[in-house]
């Protein structure tokens, strides 16, 4: 019979998101220093929005409050 550790399996995915998210943010960082280099406030508030949904997507309630896989 197999078994499934579904606290393992969260932890697993959550590390996936993070390790997808990576070059991602290291593109938004680009995009934000030359949104810097102009002065262009939209843009900056736009990547840094970005940025954060990226970061706080490990922690999101439908990882830890899933009851299969």
């Amino acid at each position: 019979m197999i078994t499934i550790n579904l606290e393992k399996a969260k932890n697993i995915w959550r590390n996936k998101i993070r390790t997808e998210r990576l070059p991602v943010l290291d593109s938004l960082d680009i995009l934000y220093i030359r949104a810097l280099e102009t002065g262009d406030i939209q843009k900056q508030n736009a990547i840094i929005r970005k940025k954060q949904i990226l970061r706080d997507a490990p922690s999101d309630s439908r990882i830890s409050n899933a009851k299969n896989i």
